[in-house]
Parts: structure tokens; C-alpha cells; sequence
């Protein structure tokens, strides 16, 4: 009987050795990016842009992700692991990959290490990365180290509108200028539009609520009156897909940050992979697991408290309460 239950004790701790060095090489990836230096300023929108001119053919793909955050330590990690499959997207060379797009809170705050932090993440991107401001950037740090924040482009068959709301709504000449780019895109197979702060309400359940404003709406409608395939945005943390008047509106916002949503309302680890086939557009949501150290240290403790919550109620906790008000 002692003999036995020494086992059992011997099998306990070699279990436990291997969880605490499985949890541990989880963290290892972060050594190196710590270490090194962030990449040129010169890689930025505008010469990413550049890079897509000589592409052609009607068969392509691109990859779509936002919200990474750039500098604290649990974003960080969780992005590397994104970089680290959405590099592996082309291993099988049948679709190439032409550019990543990024749909803004690239950054943690305004701070200069924050945006040095995100240049070492464009660095481990193997592909051309086109990037949209986001709410949480500093301007000018934004404009010298990333580029321009409102601009449009071509690759192959398609037109790329990327408009700037990070900073709340979209303005009255920002709308002159978004109808003469969507005009311009009617030379184009397909119409796709990036901006980071979504035209619709993504999640009741959460207090941000932009589909309620007017610039959302107009938004909208001028993407249903000229045939936008796509629009992506972020902003709100989670992956969420709606066909609103034929077009379809992807938030994708997993991109590193700490999840708040549920993981079965759309709060997980996320990258968008958008294929474009001549006439047909389709995407595919690749849903990363988070580094093993921070589900032991976050993601389980989050997924736990809504398990409880739903014993007795429902709803975000994150948020605000919502009440019903009957007349």
C-alpha cells in the first residue's frame, strides 16, 4: 500500500514539473522580443502601399487583425503567437498573401516605447502591413513612425479604402472624400473598407455603442449605395460578422489585448483571413488559444466568472447594466 501511494505521490510532482515547464516555455517567446530593436521607420503605409503595385491576377489573399496594443507584457505575448500563424499562412504557396491589415489600438497608450513596440511587431510580419489609427495612438508619434492615417490604394482587382475615425466619428469632408474614393472604386471588382471604429453595434451588451450615431448610419448607406463588399473595423474586442443591406461588416479585434467578452460571444485570440477569387470574396476566422502562462493567469479566471454569472444572471460583466424601461 505505501509503495502505491509513493507512486501515485511520484506521479503528481512529474506531473506538476511539467505543467509549471509547459507554463514556463509558454513565456519564452517574450525574451527575444524584448531584446530586440524595433524595425525602420521607413517601413510604413506608404512604402507598404508601394510593395502591392506590381502584383497581378485576379487570386489573392489577405490577412485582417487589430487591437493588438502594443506594450504591456500580456498583449505582447498573445501577439507574437498571432505573427507566428499568420507567418505559416502561406507555407502551402497556392494562395499568395499580399498584405496584413491592422485595424488600429496598435498601441498600449501614446508613449514613445509603446509605438517602438509595435514597429518590432510590423518587424516579425513577414508581409507588407497596412495599418489603420486607432482611438488609443498618438497622432504624430502615429504619422512618424506608421504613416498616414486616411488614404486608399489598389491591389490587383480590388480597392482599399482605409478612413480615419479613430479619434471618435467621421467628419463632414471626411464623407466628401470616402464617396470620391467610393466612386473611384467602381473601376474595381471589389470594394473594401477599413476604419477602426465600427458602423454598427457589434455587441449590446457592451457600453460602446456606435451604431446609434449618425456618422454610422451614413457610413451604411453609402457603403450599400456603392457596393462595398467588406468593412472592416475593431475597436470593440471581439469577432463579430454582419450582413447589413448586402454588406458585410467584420470586427475583428482580437489581435492581442486582453479579451473581456466571452469566448462564445466572439471574446477570443482572433485573426480574419480574407480570400479574393476573382469575382467571389470569402473569409475564414482563425481563432488563436492564448500563450499557455496567461490562460492560467487570465482566461481561465475570465471564462469562470461568466460561468458563475450565468447561475444568476446574464450580461457582460465588464460592462454597464442595462435597464428596461416599459411606457
Amino acid at each position: 500500500m505505501d509503495g502505491k501511494r509513493d507512486r501515485m505521490i511520484t506521479w503528481k510532482k512529474v506531473i506538476m514539473i511539467l505543467i509549471v515547464a509547459m507554463v514556463v516555455y509558454s513565456f519564452l517567446p517574450l525574451i527575444p522580443f524584448w531584446i530586440m530593436g524595433p524595425g525602420p521607420n521607413g517601413d510604413n503605409n506608404q512604402t507598404n502601399i508601394k510593395r502591392l503595385e506590381d502584383n497581378k491576377g485576379a487570386y489573392f489573399s489577405f490577412i485582417v487583425f487589430g487591437d493588438n496594443r502594443s506594450g504591456l507584457v500580456f498583449n505582447d505575448a498573445s501577439t507574437l503567437k498571432l505573427i507566428w500563424h499568420m507567418n505559416r499562412e502561406d507555407r502551402f504557396r497556392k494562395v499568395p498573401i499580399d498584405f496584413v491589415l491592422n485595424t488600429g489600438d496598435v498601441t498600449l497608450g501614446e508613449e514613445l516605447a509603446h509605438i517602438k513596440a509595435y514597429k518590432k511587431i510590423q518587424k516579425l510580419i513577414k508581409y507588407p502591413l497596412i495599418t489603420v489609427f486607432g482611438n488609443h495612438e498618438n497622432v504624430k508619434l502615429f504619422e512618424e513612425f506608421v504613416g498616414e492615417r486616411q488614404f486608399a490604394f489598389a491591389n490587383r482587382n480590388s480597392y482599399f479604402i482605409i478612413a480615419d475615425n479613430g479619434e471618435g466619428s467621421i467628419e463632414e469632408e471626411q464623407f466628401e472624400w470616402l464617396e470620391k474614393q467610393l466612386k473611384e472604386g467602381q473601376k474595381y471588382k471589389h470594394i473594401f473598407v477599413a476604419m477602426h471604429k465600427p458602423p454598427f453595434n457589434p455587441y449590446q451588451q457592451s457600453w460602446k455603442n456606435t451604431g446609434k450615431e449618425e456618422w454610422a448610419y451614413r457610413v451604411g448607406k453609402l457603403c450599400e449605395k456603392y457596393n462595398v463588399d467588406m468593412v472592416f473595423s475593431g475597436d470593440v474586442h471581439m469577432f463579430k460578422h454582419e450582413n447589413l443591406g448586402g454588406v458585410d461588416y467584420i470586427v475583428t479585434a482580437g489581435g492581442g489585448i486582453l479579451m473581456e467578452i466571452p469566448e462564445a460571444d466572439g471574446g477570443y485570440l482572433h485573426y480574419t483571413r480574407v480570400m479574393v477569387n476573382n469575382d467571389y470574396v470569402t473569409y475564414e476566422v482563425r481563432k488563436i488559444s492564448p500563450p499557455l502562462w496567461l490562460h492560467v493567469t487570465y482566461y481561465f479566471s475570465k471564462e469562470a466568472l461568466y460561468w458563475i454569472r450565468n447561475w444568476y444572471g446574464s450580461g457582460y460583466i465588464f460592462g454597464r447594466n442595462t435597464k428596461i424601461i416599459e411606457s
